[in-house]
């Protein structure tokens, strides 16, 4: 008589599962790579002063608000366009604009041409900016709140 074996796995069986858990773990190894490596790689940024220098005689002063935008992300950013809202001053004030490394700062100044009204120290403001990514086509907008000290 001759002996049965059973419960035994056939070798193909094994090396099919094999494969498929390293192809599981190559899967999740990108994807985990891929929504890591895309959320670092983002421009953050961040107004570090912002001050109003003004001048003017009797009742009519004009202002100038100085602007430093770093940029503390991890990407290069383009500012295609940055507006200046100063509630009770004035509204849509264009600023200058330009490129930001990635680490870097870039000193911005509002009005970029004219002058604007009389600007408070303390005034609260808010910045909307129009940007572009590095190794991107497409914009975004962001809006940044802060205070303009008057020196």
């Amino acid at each position: 008589m001759t002996a049965r074996r059973r419960g035994g796995v056939p070798p193909i069986v094994t090396v099919l599962i094999t494969i498929s858990a390293v192809v599981a773990a190559a899967i999740v190894a990108y994807f985990l790579f891929s929504t890591t490596s895309s959320a670092t790689k983002t421009p953050m940024l961040e107004v570090t002063s912002a001050y109003a220098l003004c001048s003017g005689t009797g009742t009519t002063t004009s202002c100038y608000v100085y602007i430093t935008l770093r940029n503390v992300g991890t990407s290069d950013v383009t500012l295609n366009q940055a507006q200046l809202d100063v509630p009770g001053v004035a509204s849509s004030i264009l600023c200058g604009t330009g490129s930001v490394p990635a680490g870097g700062s870039i000193n911005i100044r509002c009005p970029s041409s004219g002058t604007t009204g009389n600007v408070p120290d303390g005034a609260s403001a808010a910045l909307l900016l129009t940007v572009t990514p590095a190794g991107s086509t497409s914009t975004q907008s962001l809006s940044i709140s802060f205070k303009i000290a008057r020196p």
